[in-house]
């Protein structure tokens, strides 16, 4: 099955931005719990959109846990935004709107609940990035029962964005706020590199990312222990990343090499040295699985579990399993190493999928709704459908 991304018209114009967003800067402030110097796929997605704004002449600011201090207990990130929340209330004025990322126990649903409190002529618009519910091994209940919370808080915001159209549509009701899907961005290349593989090579597997307890390494260890005809290389560091290795070498899989962390170069050769992309995770704490998108701007095939948002990047062009499963994950791989007509033709698929799926595509959506969420409120606030003047304010 091959296709891309669903972005069927009516949900959002991703190929201009809005006139209001060209009439003036807009002044941008960015609530996330992860951007750099964290790498993580949350940080590289913030930082991609934060920087291509900035490009286009918007100001924008980044408030993060490199700002406000978290602490981890395991899965579990607690922040102390709470006591910052006076200075963060006194600066918002200074903003046209914050795009606040979530769910983010103590962070986003803190922000979403207090700024309701604010006088609404000095609260700006708010924008909600949603990436995926929260999703604890071992806490379920809890999980469950925060992400109801959390959900109530999303829909006091002007508009949701999600990454896929999975969780868009999650957000969509009759008198709620717009909810939109812009799927995260990639840069696109001028070609896939050229993979020459004879008969009988083995099938080049690539894992990228943190070595967390929600990604599924065990899985995928499992899958490809003594099995010659898949090479595993997995990319990426973490607090599990020693476990791992000695589950490994306890699973005597020796076709299995742990690179640990690689610079953008060193990663981009990876993509290009490979033929499967390949992402196990095994709980929907996976919001996107942005690591499938660079693989197939290489012309790698997605591998990855059957999980809400990942299927939707990988599952048009790629191959789906179900979470947890060593045996079908291996099966999924096996077939495509048996069919080497059926891997290069999803490689090429892959590749043109990717395509679509630019970072200016993705600045130019996020720059529309922004525009369009101040635009929104000041009418509601004034009934003038534009972007408010800001020349005489006190911007200290």
């Amino acid at each position: 099955m091959t296709g891309t991304l669903d972005l069927r018209p009516g949900q959002l114009d991703v190929g201009r931005a809005s006139d209001a967003a060209r009439s003036r800067p807009l002044d941008v402030l960015v609530i996330t719990s992860e951007a750099p110097p964290i790498v993580s796929g949350i940080s590289t997605c913030v930082a991609r959109v934060a920087g291509g704004l900035t490009n286009r002449g918007h100001r924008v600011r980044v408030l993060s846990s490199a700002d406000i201090p978290r602490f981890a207990f395991g899965e579990v990130r607690l922040s102390s935004f709470l006591a910052h929340w006076p200075r963060i209330a006194r600066e918002l004025r200074h903003f046209d709107v914050v795009n606040v990322h979530g769910p983010a126990p103590t962070i986003s649903d803190a922000f979403l609940r207090l700024s309701t409190r604010l006088p609404q002529y000095s609260r700006p618009a708010i924008v909600y990035t949603h990436h995926s519910p929260i999703d604890i091994r071992g806490a379920r209940l809890a999980s469950a029962r925060y992400n109801r919370l959390h959900d109530a808080l999303a829909l006091r915001a002007d508009r949701i964005v999600a990454s896929s159209q999975h969780y868009a549509s999650h957000y969509r009701s009759r008198f709620g706020p717009k909810a939109v899907a812009i799927p995260w961005g990639v840069d696109v290349r001028s070609g896939p590199p050229s993979r020459v593989k004879a008969p009988g090579d083995p099938l080049n597997v690539l894992f990228v990312g943190q070595m967390r307890p929600y990604k599924g390494v065990e899985t995928l260890l499992a899958a490809v222990a003594g099995q010659p005809w898949v090479n595993l290389t997995l990319v990426g560091g973490g607090a599990e990343f020693g476990a791992y290795k000695q589950l490994g070498e306890r699973l005597a899989a020796s076709n299995a090499l742990f690179a640990g962390r690689l610079s953008d170069a060193e990663l981009q050769r990876e993509y290009d040295a490979n033929d499967v992309i390949v992402l196990p995770s095994v709980t929907q704490a996976e919001a996107f699985g942005l690591v499938l998108l660079e693989g197939m701007a290489a012309g790698c095939v997605p591998v990855a579990s059957d999980l809400p948002g990942v299927r939707d990047v990988a599952g048009p062009t790629g191959v789906l399993v179900p979470p947890g499963h060593p045996r079908a994950l291996r099966e999924s791989l096996l077939g495509l190493w048996r069919d080497g007509a059926r891997l290069g033709k999803l490689q090429e698929d892959s590749w043109l999928a990717a395509q679509a799926l630019s970072w200016e595509r993705c600045v130019a959506s996020y720059e529309t709704v922004l525009a369009d969420a101040v635009c929104s409120r000041y009418a509601r606030l004034h009934g003038l459908a534009m972007l408010p003047e800001v020349d005489g304010l006190d911007r200290r």
